[in-house]
């Protein structure tokens, strides 16, 4: 039998009050998309001309963002992951360390995704801009849509995760 123990469940309520704030978004990393690309006169300090200016369709606004356990460029996740060390300060449970780890391990996929997929956008938008159409932009926009596939399974981890510990709280809490 696994035992379970509860040091404060006043400041256990708290903190899952707090905690039931943050949410996840399954956003496909929209903000990485590409609005247009711009020429770009002159040359760098090499002598070499510079590259073309690319415009992407930008950040969710901050108050989205700001609860938004799921989107890389937010200090949301690390807040989540405070109060879930805070909560398991609260709670003796041998599953403490393997949420926690489990929650970094997705953060670190879903930022690794963020990274491919501007790279690859970027790619594509070039590619365009400099009319080099074919096969190469075909592969590209596939691999775009495996990263849009692929970071919403991890959204949806990320989402049953933070499902789990809500209900193990409340669970908890008496």
């Amino acid at each position: 039998m696994i035992q379970i123990t509860v040091k404060d469940s006043e400041l256990l309520q708290a903190l899952k009050i707090q905690l039931a704030q943050y949410k996840t978004f399954d956003c496909q990393l929209r903000h990485e998309n590409i609005i247009d690309v711009e020429s770009n006169e002159g040359i760098d300090s090499m002598g070499l001309p510079l590259e073309p200016i690319v415009n992407r369709v930008g950040f969710c606004n901050h108050g989205f963002r700001s609860v938004a356990i799921s989107c890389a460029h937010t200090t949301a996740a690390f807040k989540f992951k405070s109060l879930v060390e805070k909560i398991s300060q609260q709670v003796e449970m041998p599953q403490n360390d393997v949420c926690i780890k489990d929650f970094d391990d997705l953060l670190c996929e879903i930022y690794l995704l963020d990274h491919k997929k501007g790279s690859l956008e970027k790619e594509y938008a070039l590619a365009e801009f400099y009319d080099e159409s074919g096969i190469e932009q075909e592969y590209i926009r596939l691999e775009i849509n495996k990263i849009e596939k692929q970071h919403s399974k991890l959204i949806a981890e990320l989402e049953l995760l933070r499902q789990t510990i809500l209900t193990t709280l409340k669970q908890l809490i008496y």
